[in-house]
């Protein structure tokens, strides 16, 4: 039972080890899907590139860098 208590103790310390350092960041990026609302348009990503919404070659929305 001490063995048990001792392997739980430390897998409770190591988890946050593994869990994500940074949010994940919802925004447009370059090869993403965006809304077929939003072809056309234009925005930029975290990094500052402006990225278009245009139909890919199967006609779904993405964006991709101007």
């Amino acid at each position: 039972m001490r063995i048990f208590a001792a392997a739980l103790a430390l897998s409770l310390l190591a988890a946050p080890a593994f869990a994500r350092t940074r949010s994940s960041n919802k925004g447009p990026r370059a090869g993403g899907y965006c809304a077929k609302s939003a072809v056309g348009t234009t925005s930029t990503d975290s990094k500052g590139n402006t990225l278009e919404c245009k139909a890919d070659k199967r006609g779904r929305a993405r964006w991709t860098k101007k």
